[in-house]
């Protein structure tokens, strides 16, 4: 994708509106109840998280004694729960929902955030005066930002969150859940922008409706009726800078695949990339993970800037040479469905062609040259339809009789950032053949197999 700053842009900027990569998403650990802490730790790292907001009462795991509560966890506890978060390559953001009964327990509370690097404390929205002079006391000594949390309360609903900071400081500020505020029928838009300027952190949490009703659920961003686009673009435009936390309280059979559908958003969020419907260029968001589910290994799904790649492949191609595949060895394990997506489909470099079967666990296409050359270099695009039909995992052999083969090339992992994404591999172990093959090992899921513009390429 092109990426052009506009003059007016960089007067926004000047102006002091945050810009995307301002906003970062960390994960409420909450979303994971189901498991330990460190388990948590591990499922945000594979779902492509870098930060995390504790909760109290969580199981630790792996050999650490007692919870993540700061009232109870030991100092020897707690030294070796730093260093783990430390080796993690995670960094834990904020704590909560929590709170604290008096001045000591106060400090005891900030000492363990300031000890973790923790920089927000969450605690419920209240309308005891008292008891937010106290929390705000508490983070002007230590520096620990206080964020007034909601869950459908009244004292969580943004006028009356409003009310509660008026006359405080810097450190004490709003850390509304939006998707709370939807299930007590209040559009999140408009409660960021009556909140404008105060807010120290955002749970971020889209939700299927807006209505007076406890029992709708979260769903992927861009999928409900939250606006986040909009409400992203409006903390920006208001300067926030800091941390948004992705919450999932319903736990649905397919948890991590729509949190990593969130992530994935959020990341094309970023990078600019939604469409003109604030979703991504996809026929919809289930289709994102419908294909993981059947797998059970959820992707980063990093968001990738296609057109650089593009650009980047075409420059390594252009010091190759292709080696020229005779049509009439095409051979696939399946005829494919027809002619026009049979497995001469695949190979060559029309964008529009495509070798499409049935998958049954195994697909593979065989070519062969005039005469024995090495293959440095491969490429395979995906096609059009939908990412759970793409390969995720192949081998590339080479033979000297079409016999018997060895493995030159494996890749596991993997993904096409977009429809007609044609990626670039260099071979691991290049050697002299006649014929090569390609098997795939897994895909995306869906009843049919396809790939395309499988070709050979090698060193001029």
């Amino acid at each position: 994708m092109k990426y052009i700053l506009t003059n007016l842009f960089a007067a926004a900027a000047l102006c002091g509106a945050a810009s995307a990569q301002d906003l970062r998403l960390a994960v409420q650990a909450y979303t994971f109840r189901d498991r330990t802490f460190v388990e948590t730790v591990e499922t945000a790292r594979r779902l492509g998280l870098k930060y995390i907001e504790a909760y109290p009462g969580q199981r630790l795991g792996a050999g650490f004694e007692g919870t993540t509560d700061y009232k109870t966890i030991t100092p020897a506890t707690l030294k070796q729960l730093k260093a783990f978060i430390d080796a993690s390559g995670l960094k834990v953001v904020a704590y909560g929902v929590t709170g604290a009964s008096d001045a000591a327990q106060w400090r005891q509370l900030t000492d363990f955030a300031t000890f973790l690097g923790i920089g927000v404390i969450q605690i419920e929205a209240s309308a005891d005066r008292a008891k937010l002079d106290l929390a705000e006391k508490a983070a002007d000594a230590s520096g620990v930002k206080i964020a007034l949390h909601n869950h459908r309360q009244a004292e969580g609903l943004p006028a009356a969150m409003l009310k509660q900071l008026e006359g405080r400081g810097k450190n004490i500020g709003a850390g509304a859940d939006i998707g709370h505020w939807m299930c007590a029928n209040t559009r999140p838009l408009d409660g960021v922008r009556l909140l404008k300027g105060r807010f120290v952190a955002l749970h971020l949490v889209d939700v299927e409706g807006i209505a007076d009703d406890p029992k709708l659920r979260p769903v992927p961003y861009g999928s409900g009726k939250g606006e986040i686009k909009a409400v992203l673009d409006e903390l920006k435009a208001q300067g926030f800078k800091g941390y948004l936390t992705l919450e999932y309280e319903h736990m649905s059979p397919s948890l991590e695949l729509e949190v990593a559908a969130c992530v994935r958003w959020f990341n094309a969020y970023q990078a600019g990339l939604l469409d003109k419907n604030d979703q991504l260029p996809v026929a919809n968001v289930a289709a994102l993970w419908s294909g993981f589910a059947k797998t059970g290994k959820p992707a980063t799904w990093e968001v990738a800037d296609t057109d650089k790649e593009q650009a980047e492949l075409n420059q390594r191609l252009a010091g190759l040479k292709p080696l020229q595949i005779d049509p009439a060895s095409i051979k696939g394990n399946k005829p494919g469905y027809g002619d026009h997506e049979g497995p001469s489909k695949g190979v060559g470099s029309n964008p529009n062609a495509k070798y499409c079967q049935l998958w049954d666990g195994k697909a593979f296409v065989t070519v062969s040259l005039a005469a024995p050359a090495t293959a440095a270099f491969y490429t395979l695009s995906s096609s059009n339809d939908n990412d759970a039909r793409d390969p995720r995992e192949w081998a590339l052999y080479g033979s000297a009789d079409g016999q018997t083969w060895k493995e030159l090339d494996r890749q596991k992992d993997q993904s096409f950032g977009a429809r007609f994404h044609l990626k670039g591999y260099a071979v691991k172990q290049p050697e002299a053949y006649r014929h090569y093959k390609l098997e795939i090992l897994a895909h995306g899921g869906d009843k049919d197999m396809q790939f395309s513009r499988f070709a050979l390429y090698g060193e001029k």
